[in-house]
């Protein structure tokens, strides 16, 4: 695949995403303040650098998932690869933090189940990155509780491009 097509696929998966977003009303902003929501996106993002401080001290948190998309994004192009983290963050969202969100009644359980498939999904295979993932995903979890999936999004598309930042500048 030539990168202009890989481009062209990224860039058609987020219109989609986007589409979905506005048209179908699948993400629902809450009526909060921007005060409240920069708030919460601080203290998320506050608590998910702390996490990965902490974690990456204490334990191993090296990933399959890491391993493998440090490997693509030394060989794609920048913009692919942001890209392609602008969608996982986008569409992760969308299906943990408010399709599946939805079908769960209890917080307790809203905040457990997704943040467990989010780790499981991003191929944690030592104590570390269960730990790291975990923590992570009750923090968007937490954020989109008190807020809402918009602000979660937010969150996560702030952590990958922290991460895309230090990994790859």
């Amino acid at each position: 695949m030539t990168i202009k097509v890989l481009i062209l696929l990224q860039t058609l998966l987020l219109g989609v995403a986007c589409l979905e977003i506005t048209h179908h009303k699948t993400v629902q902003a809450k009526n909060i303040t921007l005060q409240n929501r920069l708030r919460w996106l601080l203290l998320g993002f506050a608590c998910m650098v702390s996490f990965a401080v902490l974690i990456s001290f204490l334990f191993p948190v090296q990933t399959r998932n890491q391993s493998v998309l440090v490997e693509v994004g030394k060989q794609v192009p920048h913009v692919i690869f942001l890209l392609f983290l602008v969608n996982a963050s986008v569409l992760e969202e969308i299906v943990y933090r408010q399709l599946l969100w939805e079908k769960l009644t209890f917080p307790f359980v809203q905040i457990g189940v997704t943040s467990f498939l989010f780790s499981l999904a991003h191929g944690s295979n030592q104590l570390g990155s269960w730990l790291m993932y975990s923590c992570l995903g009750v923090t968007l979890a937490v954020v989109r509780l008190k807020t809402d999936c918009m602000t979660a999004m937010t969150l996560h598309l702030l952590w990958n491009s922290l991460v895309y930042v230090l990994t790859f500048l």
